[in-house]
């Protein structure tokens, strides 16, 4: 298919850390109304001919691609040839439409939150965010910052507050992203998640029986029983699934123990950077090869 006849365009990279130039180039490569996929090298991809060993699975890289703000399909990359990537593509936008019937059912409550770190984005923040977003018109992720972990953990988080929640803002799901800081107590969450509401709808009044908490299981027990206490008020808990054994392996404190062993995080942006295939900047570079060719 030629390019000016394909109806999508694509991105390609390994998307193990949600960097600033990844968050750019879906961002540039969105503005256009054309459809966005999302390639991602697979596990033996990056070993084979990139050289390099991937922090996260190559599924759990797809979830968390998925999840950006504008992503509409993504697909496995298992060859750098642009022929093969092509292919590929074409059949995974092929899926999409097969499948774009697919609506959103009915939401249960207004508007909802989820509370975390979310230091180092992974499967299991976009698969909790997902569920999280199935119930609740507006969901919003309050997100605990450096000072609060700190103070709680005795432990610098690997990216900032403003790194974590801006990784955050380029989820599709997530509405907004508010802060829990070492001040903060569960009123304040909840009152802030309905100024932000209100700033959202004008005009619209949101009570605290319309909004719901989101947790996962294993913070069910301590969760329940501060709803009883009367320390969320009327808004509603929903507990989510999160299965210990998976924790052990798909969590930030694992990922973080790999990290810390191969380069520290910079190293992966680096390397993030460095195997990004983008073709709003590919095509920048032509224009300029051919300038300078030109003189």
């Amino acid at each position: 298919m030629a390019e000016k006849e394909k109806p999508y365009k694509i991105v390609v990279g390994i998307f193990d850390t949600i960097t600033k130039d990844i968050r750019d180039s879906i961002k540039t490569n969105c503005e256009n109304s054309k459809p966005l996929g999302v390639g991602v090298y697979t596990d033996e991809c990056c070993e084979t001919s990139l050289y390099t060993h991937p922090l996260k699975p190559t599924i759990h890289r797809l979830q968390i691609a998925e999840g950006l703000n504008g992503v509409i399909f993504t697909f496995p990359v298992d060859s750098i040839l642009p022929a093969d990537i092509e292919r590929e593509a074409a059949i995974a936008y092929q899926n999409y439409l097969e499948e774009i019937k697919q609506i959103e059912g009915l939401k249960k409550y207004k508007a909802g939150f989820v509370i975390g770190s979310f230091d180092l984005l992974h499967a299991g923040h976009i698969e909790n965010i997902n569920l999280a977003s199935a119930m609740c018109k507006d969901l919003y992720v309050v997100v605990k910052t450096d000072e609060r972990i700190f103070d709680r953990k005795k432990k610098q988080p690997v990216q900032n507050t403003t790194e974590r929640a801006a990784v955050l803002m380029s989820l599709k799901q997530v509405k907004g992203v508010l802060y829990y800081d070492l001040d903060s107590n569960r009123r304040d969450v909840i009152q802030n998640v309905i100024a932000q509401y209100e700033k959202d709808h004008p005009g619209e009044i949101l009570e605290e029986k319309d909004i719901v908490a989101i947790f996962g299981e294993d913070l069910k027990e301590k969760e329940e029983e501060r709803k009883r206490r009367g320390d969320w008020g009327d808004v509603n808990i929903e507990i989510t699934p999160r299965p210990a054994d998976k924790m052990r392996t798909v969590s930030s404190s694992s990922y973080k123990r790999t990290m810390e062993t191969n380069g520290g995080l910079a190293s992966y942006e680096k390397r993030e950077s460095e195997s990004l295939i983008d073709e709003t900047r590919a095509k920048a570079n032509e224009s300029r090869e051919d300038d300078e060719q030109s003189k």
